[in-house]
């Protein structure tokens, strides 16, 4: 899906000859121009540029507050680095459903609040945005914390906003299968001045360098910085974002109503088209078996396909792939945060979560590209039609 130009690699080559790597070198920092366009573009008060995706969890987490004795709610359908990060902070990652949409399914936050429950990271899965609306309602009933992870989304919105405006805190990754790449990278931003000044002492060794009202409360900090290299091509991806998506939501619109009136298949919800970052399109079958025979016909027509997810497959986007969560393996022989009195006994299982396993063994997924041409999106309607005569 990437895409990088010349205008991306002068960027980075002036960086190079400067030899001012560091964003704190003597050269005026790519990384602040690069943030700066942040938050003119979410329009939001503070945006942070991190080494990555991980690295801006880690981040919010840490600046929220998060700590041992905390629980957070995930998805179980999101990329490991989701419920790990939480273990990072010290705390413990509650797994709760996703609905059709797969993104995460407000009524199951609903059953999996406690009273340890500090915060919900709903993420916005392949493109599709959360059902924010219902979220934030959850959130501010149970007075909890809302941290976006819009690693598969930047630059979706929901209602009118962008994605990662609507929580807390909204985190990002530039990692290079993503919309915009600087092959590793990340972005936190926030409207909340206290939470950017603590991202920002985390982020970089407990250092502010500027005068705050929040100096007091110095603590220890990491190093997650972003380098001028990547701030630079990050400036340039920056400006091709939404022409990116508005090329895939176009592509991806077309290949839906070609296949819209197929008897059989069911369309993935999408909580606000216009939202929609659009990197793929996915429908779903009535069981996960005629999904199987459902992707091998449509390899003889050409486009190979297959269910989402099959159980024991270890894909680490799906709970079940999750060995050392669910193992509540850590770095340290104490196995905290797991063993502090204060959760008791949590338990995972690979079959927690039936109805995340049920929708994701039923799907079948299409990726949509800003290039894609009109032949490959005819090709791709003719093979699911041409299927589903077969199958269905």
């Amino acid at each position: 899906m990437y895409f990088i130009g010349e205008e991306e690699q002068q960027a980075a080559l002036e960086v190079i000859k400067s030899g001012s790597l560091c964003r704190y070198g003597p050269e005026e920092s790519r990384v602040t121009t690069f943030e700066n366009s942040i938050t003119e573009k979410f329009n939001v008060e503070y945006a942070l540029a991190t080494n990555g995706g991980t690295s801006s969890l880690i981040v919010a987490l840490y600046a929220a507050g998060i700590g041992l004795g905390d629980e957070v709610i995930v998805s179980a359908y999101t990329w490991i680095a989701t419920p790990a990060s939480v273990v990072i902070a010290n705390a413990v990652p509650i797994i709760a459903e996703i609905d059709n949409s797969l993104t995460i399914d407000p009524n199951d936050i609903e059953a999996k609040i406690t009273p340890r429950t500090k915060a919900i990271i709903p993420v916005h899965m392949i493109g599709v945005p959360s059902n924010m609306e219902a979220i934030k309602t959850i959130a501010k009933k149970h007075n909890l914390m809302v941290i976006e992870d819009c690693a598969q989304a930047i630059g979706a919105g929901f209602k009118g906003a962008r994605l990662g405006t609507h929580g807390d805190i909204g985190c990002f990754s530039l990692q290079q299968s993503k919309i915009i790449t600087t092959g590793e990278g990340g972005i936190v931003i926030t409207n909340n001045e206290e939470l950017h000044d603590r991202a920002r002492m985390i982020h970089d060794g407990g250092n502010l360098w500027g005068v705050s009202k929040h100096t007091s409360a110095f603590f220890p900090g990491m190093n997650f910085r972003m380098d001028e290299v990547r701030g630079a091509i990050a400036s340039v991806q920056l400006t091709r974002l939404d022409g990116f998506i508005e090329n895939m939501r176009t592509r991806k619109y077309k290949l839906r109503e070609a296949i819209a009136d197929i008897d059989g298949i069911e369309l993935r919800k999408v909580h606000d088209k216009n939202g929609d970052a659009s990197t793929t399109m996915v429908f779903f079958l009535s069981t996960p078996d005629l999904a199987r025979k459902f992707g091998e016909v449509m390899g003889k027509y050409g486009v190979p396909a297959g269910p989402m997810y099959t159980h024991g497959n270890g894909d680490k986007h799906v709970y079940p792939g999750w060995d050392y969560i669910l193992q509540k393996k850590t770095y340290h022989s104490n196995g905290l945060p797991y063993t502090h009195p204060t959760y008791g006994d949590i338990q995972y299982s690979d079959r927690m979560c039936p109805k995340t396993l049920d929708y994701l063994g039923r799907a079948i997924c299409i990726g949509i590209g800003h290039e894609m041409s009109d032949e490959t999106i005819d090709k791709v309607a003719n093979a699911i039609r041409s299927t589903a005569k077969d199958t269905l």
